[in-house]
């Protein structure tokens, strides 16, 4: 059977033109080639699997042949390329610093660059992760490093440039490798299936290509291994089962669902996730880059920022389409919150559906949650004077042509009853605080507005009642926003609003009794927020919250050595005499 080798080794790039991804590196190498300005040390220093090594051995070879060709091609006969070929060449030598990070390691070496080479002109020394150097090492190189001889030529490689000394830093030319784009590896991975012979969608390469995250090498193995499951074809499908990826078709179902303002269904297809085997926090991550990749297709000029195959860019092209751009904004922020409280969330799922149902709500106007029923809000205004307080005089009625008779208050008004003077903010459960607390439609008078004691019609000048503050209400729209901020992970925000409750002062102004500095810290910062939202509950726009901070004074402690002498003396008297005898200090 033939010997398999993986495909990372057997189309490993020979020449600098075969390097995918890194062309600003290997021009400036090969003009330096050509116009025989070779520095005495580099430092390629970028990500893992991006070519660093890879380049380093290319160069090393490419000095050391005898007859390059004129676009910087090794010929492959000389003496040189043959011994590199062949995997025994004296004039290369790779040294793993991680293994190899003494400084008797280093000596050796030094030892071993005084030797001229035997074929070719240059010695070159690649040092593989240099950065796992020891202290020491690095002061034992600098010397040689800086001062080789003339025909020694040092390629350091390593993937944590910042923990190399600035000293060793100064005396190289510093590459910096990026990571490989998207395209770039699919379409590398796209040349080598079509020399293996394997059929592969281009969705299932792409899917590979950021898998891979920027590392060819990574890519490769993992071309490799989908290879060995799906032999001769490899397919879309076969990749997400395999690499556990979730489907682009479920964001899609649940951006929709979201932009319907569907909590519903957003909330059973994220079940349906989980049951699937996925974990909650790869599927917060996984809705961010979709909308990520929806705002990104809204405007032509950031379409190239969009890393997807051209079947899956013309998805997010009709999607992003109908999408609002205060949606996609809104939702990555939300999602950015829950990424963040998530592994401290004891409830990590119910933080994710939370956040889901927010997003429904936040839906734009015109978009009916599929499958909820419209609850119509109670008629504020039939509500008894006692409980209402009058507010500013409606606008006068229109003018008449002709004049009319007064009519007696048990008339029957021939104007329709006025509006609701606010509509019922929904909640996650879809029904408001106020519907909750306000009366039953059962219960509100069946009549004309004018059958009832103390209330006129519309046009009689007479003011529109208006809801009234109320301390069962006040108590449970601040008891929801503690719990909501406590589900939110601030935990001392929920302990300060449990901690007292609000007083009504006024009409319209309530205060809330804070002891400490911290609290004040928390109130101050949480103010305007907690206004807005209880101003939106409690149906009145002009509600004031006064925060008065009342310290503590210093108690003094119930047990003092004192305290407890005179307790024990209380039993004892004996010890009072003791105490004068030995003349005794009690302290405080």
């Amino acid at each position: 059977m033939e010997r398999f080798v993986v495909s990372a080794r057997k189309y490993r790039p020979a020449t600098f033109g075969s390097v995918v991804g890194q062309e600003h590196v290997t021009s400036t190498l090969m003009n330096a080639i050509r116009s025989g300005h070779m520095a005495q040390a580099y430092l390629f220093t970028g990500p893992r699997g991006v070519g660093k090594t890879t380049c380093a051995r290319i160069l090393a070879r490419t000095i050391n042949c005898e007859n390059l060709q004129e676009d910087l091609t090794t010929c492959g006969e000389c003496p040189s390329c043959k011994s590199f070929e062949e995997g025994h060449s004296l004039n290369i030598f790779e040294l793993d610093a991680a293994s190899n990070n003494s400084v008797d390691d280093i000596r050796n070496l030094i030892q071993q660059v005084q030797i001229a080479p035997q074929i070719g002109t240059k010695k070159v020394y690649i040092i593989d992760e240099v950065h796992m150097l020891s202290q020491a090492a690095f002061n034992a190189f600098l010397k040689t490093l800086e001062e080789p001889p003339s025909y020694a030529i040092f390629i350091l490689a390593t993937t944590e440039k910042h923990k190399i000394l600035p000293t060793i830093l100064s005396r190289c030319q510093v590459f910096d490798f990026r990571r490989i784009t998207v395209k770039d590896t699919a379409a590398h991975l796209a040349e080598i299936a079509a020399k293996e012979g394997v059929k592969a969608e281009p969705q299932a390469l792409h899917t590979i290509a950021q898998k891979a995250d920027g590392g060819l090498r990574d890519a490769l193995s993992i071309f490799d291994q989908l290879v060995s499951y799906g032999g001769d074809t490899l397919t879309y499908a076969d990749v997400r089962k395999n690499l556990n990826v979730l489907d682009h078709d479920h964001y899609f179902s649940i951006t929709e669902s979201l932009r319907t303002g569907d909590a519903a269904g957003a909330l059973v297809a994220f079940n349906e996730i989980l049951f699937q085997g996925f974990d909650a926090h790869l599927f917060v991550a996984g809705l961010s880059k979709h909308f990520r990749d929806l705002l990104v297709s809204q405007d032509p000029r950031t379409i190239p920022l969009l890393e997807v195959s051209e079947d899956m860019g013309a998805q997010y092209a009709e999607q992003a389409r109908n999408m609002p751009r205060h949606l996609l904004v809104e939702g990555l922020a939300r999602l950015g919150q829950v990424d963040a409280q998530y592994k401290n969330s004891k409830e990590p799922r119910l933080l994710v559906e939370l956040a889901l149902i927010q997003l429904a709500q936040g839906a734009p106007d015109g978009a009916v949650p599929q499958g909820a029923v419209e609850k119509k809000s109670p008629d504020v205004t039939a509500a008894p004077a006692a409980r209402t307080r009058p507010t500013s005089p409606p606008p006068a009625p229109p003018p008449v042509t002709a004049p009319a008779p007064a009519l007696p208050t048990t008339q029957p008004a021939t104007t329709t009853a006025a509006p609701p003077d606010r509509p019922a903010r929904r909640v996650a459960g879809g029904v408001s605080i106020l519907q909750h607390l306000a009366p039953p439609k059962e219960q509100a008078p069946k009549g004309n507005l004018s059958d009832q004691p103390g209330e006129q019609p519309e046009g009689t000048g007479t003011a529109l009642p208006e809801r009234e503050l109320n301390e069962a209400l006040l108590a449970k729209a601040w008891a929801t926003y503690a719990r909501e901020q406590k589900q939110n992970g601030k935990s001392s925000l929920h302990a300060t609003l449990t901690a007292k409750q609000p007083v009504i002062t006024g009409p319209n102004s309530i205060t809330f009794t804070i002891v400490n500095t911290v609290q004040e810290n928390y109130m101050r910062e949480e103010k305007a927020a907690l206004m807005g939202f209880l101003r939106r509950e409690l149906g009145i726009p002009g509600l004031e919250l006064e925060v008065q901070k009342h310290e503590a004074t210093a108690v003094r402690p119930r047990y003092t050595p004192r305290d407890k002498f005179m307790l024990m003396a209380e039993k004892n008297p004996a010890l009072l005499k003791l105490r004068e005898d030995l003349d005794l200090d009690l302290g405080q």
